[in-house]
């Protein structure tokens, strides 16, 4: 018997990890088991840590410092057979924002993953506020408008996310795209990831199986080097790839100086398009304890957790520039 995989794909921010959560509670209700492979862009775990805070003892595997098209094919079949050691009832694949799911599907079509797993659904994000302006804003880079095209085009299933945050014109023009891209999904218009499940989770059952180890957790850490990284791609230039030019910035934070929110948010706002997504732990002013700070959007959410590491913000974006970005965090935010 074949465990199912889901895969969740989308653009950096449009909220995959919020998604994640709620499908994990789903199945949880249902007393279903599931089992998580995380795909983060650059080397700090801030999703990993996030869903590890959410539910105890989750079964997950990380791999870090690059899309998943950069690893190795038998790390990414390595990480979906220590998942499946634990029985799961199902494998839920979270991918970075430039990844193309196609690839996970490839992975899966390994002579040693044939027969273990099959997939169930390919389910993409979207973010409503700012889709319509990508093509726009990457129009210079043919692979990564490819990537998003795609994460379009294979999925069963698209929400389209933050759907409070537009107006029901905006809505429409963004429901034309996607009717442009791929007119068999369902789509489904969300806030905060929250849709009817069932169109996801109905069909899946028990498979009862006993475990072959009690292990819970792993990382497969894999480098990624924008720079000298070539893709395949099929003659015509439309291969499976995931983009390039995408990276992530880690910025250490101070935990002695507390980091203040309206300083923060203008600096991110500031950099325009070449931020595209911030996440991390810092110290704000007026609080003793670490603030998962989130930005996408031009818009920074905060709120309290036990976090009890050092604290640093990671900046992923288009084309930074990371010595200058880090020299303007210590004059822009810490100065």
């Amino acid at each position: 018997m074949q465990t199912p995989v889901i895969i969740l794909s989308g653009f950096l921010g449009s909220g995959k990890t919020t998604l994640l959560l709620e499908l994990i509670k789903t199945l949880h209700s249902r007393s279903l088991k599931p089992a998580i492979l995380m795909n983060e862009l650059g080397k700090a775990d801030v999703d990993g840590q996030i869903l590890s805070e959410a539910v105890q003892g989750l079964p997950l595997e990380k791999l870090f410092d690059g899309c998943i098209c950069c690893s190795k094919k038998s790390e990414i079949s390595g990480s979906l057979r220590g998942l499946l050691a634990l029985a799961p009832d199902v494998i839920l694949v979270g991918l970075t924002g430039v990844a193309n799911p196609e690839e996970v599907v490839d992975a899966m079509a390994e002579p040693e993953l044939l027969n273990e797993v099959t997939l169930h659904k390919i389910i993409t994000v979207i973010d409503a506020e700012n889709v319509l302006e990508y093509s726009s804003i990457f129009s210079s880079d043919k692979e990564l408008v490819h990537t998003l095209r795609r994460q379009l085009e294979v999925a069963d299933l698209i929400l389209v996310n933050k759907r409070d945050l537009v107006t029901d014109l905006h809505l429409s023009k963004v429901a034309r795209l996607i009717q442009k891209h791929n007119e068999q999904a369902v789509v489904y218009n969300t806030m905060y990831g929250k849709f009817n499940s069932d169109a996801v989770i109905a069909e899946l059952k028990p498979l009862n199986r006993q475990a072959a180890t009690s292990a819970r957790f792993n990382v497969v850490s894999h480098p990624h080097h924008p720079s000298s990284h070539q893709h395949s791609s099929s003659p015509g230039g439309q291969g499976n790839a995931s983009f390039s030019r995408i990276q992530s910035v880690l910025i250490p934070v101070s935990g002695q100086t507390p980091v203040p929110l309206r300083k923060l948010e203008k600096w991110l706002k500031a950099k325009g398009k070449h931020v595209l997504r911030a996440k991390g732990y810092v110290l704000l002013d007026g609080s003793r304890s670490a603030s998962l700070i989130q930005f996408s959007g031009k818009q920074i959410q905060h709120e309290r957790t036990e976090y009890p590491g050092p604290y640093y913000i990671v900046i992923i974006g288009y084309e930074l520039d990371e010595p200058a970005l880090l020299a303007d965090w210590q004059t822009g935010v810490v100065g």
